[in-house]
């Protein structure tokens, strides 16, 4: 069951997605066309929808594949404390622990992909403007800053604990 907490994370994903879709889907018709209010409605908000519902699907998926939503805060609940509760069998969080300390090389690959992304934004200025392309790079920006900031740490201090806990079991 989802609480106040799951209910924000599927709100941010829609609000990340549905930006996502917005800046790419004019982006790429601004490439055919100019930049107008028209394009932005007729396009950037069907392709902001679309991103909204690929933001939630992607979200629920994740919670999906790591054993639903009330195991992905169990897990996260270990990795800020720092250790896993006495009792729980190493078959069970070692794996849980292991997939989200192997995001650490996503976490990165996003970084590399944002300062090239970036870049050729930059690079395409004076071809989609400077709205579009300031939009462009704070979205790349903020993908970025999400990695620095939340994706690798969190995949480190899984790793930690999950160094921890090996030492320690028999």
């Amino acid at each position: 069951m989802l609480d106040e907490a799951g209910r924000l994370r599927l709100l941010g994903a829609a609000v990340a997605g549905a930006a996502f879709g917005v800046v790419l889907g004019v982006l790429v018709a601004s490439s055919w066309t100019e930049a107008t209010t028209g394009l932005l409605v007729g396009v950037g908000v069907p392709a902001g929808l679309v991103g909204a519902a690929a933001g939630v699907w992607s979200q629920l998926r994740t919670w999906r594949i790591g054993g639903g939503y009330d195991r992905s805060v169990v897990v996260q609940d270990w990795i800020t404390d720092g250790r896993v509760p006495d009792g729980v069998p190493a078959e069970v969080w070692v794996p849980l622990l292991q997939a989200q300390a192997d995001r650490e090389a996503a976490g990165w690959s996003k970084i590399v992909l944002c300062v090239l992304w970036t870049a050729m934004t930059w690079s395409a200025l004076d071809q989609h403007g400077l709205l579009l392309t300031v939009l462009l790079v704070g979205l790349w920006v903020g993908i970025g800053a999400w990695s620095a900031f939340w994706v690798i740490p969190r995949a480190r201090a899984a790793r930690a604990v999950l160094r921890r806990g090996v030492t320690t079991v028999p």
